[in-house]
């Protein structure tokens, strides 16, 4: 789910936002069928939508079938995820890697902030949008800080219906951030694996 608020949160200069989220209504989007859609905001994730031709073919296979025609490369890790680990842990160059991944998002509106760790924060928040990496980096600053700022309620649709997608500080704080361990799993363990706290 791509929420309001992170939409919001990026700045217009900053060329990560097109490249990370389509705004459906905002750009237009006419092929879009809320009815497949669940938890839809009126955002969606761009990053890691599949490429395709005009008529809809895959570039690579031809196939309409988006769960197969994924033809993009998938980085484990990124140079720019590289520059913010060092900057965040006190390197001597922490401002120059900081001013480095903004520079390239930025391009001629780039402006240098201070690399203090909000800031590197912040920039990892944008850098990484949908990448898997922002539920750790905000569980590393503390439970309490990240159930504080995962807690959000926001007005979605799940096909057509309107629904309210609320989460809750007390859930993750709750479930100490850790995921569900299915229940498959349990099973086949003949009960010596235990569901973490906040799941039963």
């Amino acid at each position: 789910t791509v929420s309001k608020r992170l939409f919001d949160e990026f700045e217009n200069i900053d060329t990560r936002k097109v490249a990370s989220i389509i705004n459906i209504e905002g750009e237009g989007v006419v092929a879009f069928d809320l009815k497949d859609q669940r938890e839809y905001t009126g955002y969606t994730n761009k990053k890691y939508t599949p490429t395709a031709l005009l008529d809809g073919t895959s570039n690579t296979g031809g196939s309409k079938d988006f769960q197969i025609s994924q033809d993009q490369d998938f980085f484990v890790i990124r140079y720019a995820d590289v520059l913010l680990m060092a900057a965040e842990l006190g390197s001597a160059k922490s401002q120059e890697y900081l001013d480095k991944v903004r520079q390239r998002a930025y391009k001629t509106s780039f402006v240098s902030v201070p690399a203090t760790k909000d800031n590197i924060l912040r920039e990892r928040k944008f850098e990484f949008a949908f990448e898997g990496i922002r539920y750790w980096d905000l569980l590393r600053q503390g439970l309490n800080v990240a159930a504080a700022r995962i807690a959000q309620t926001e007005t979605v649709k799940s096909g057509t219906v309107p629904e309210v997608l609320t989460i809750t500080q007390d859930n993750i704080v709750k479930t100490r951030g850790f995921m569900q361990i299915p229940n498959t799993q349990i099973t086949l363990s003949n009960g010596k694996m235990v569901q973490n706290n906040g799941w039963n």
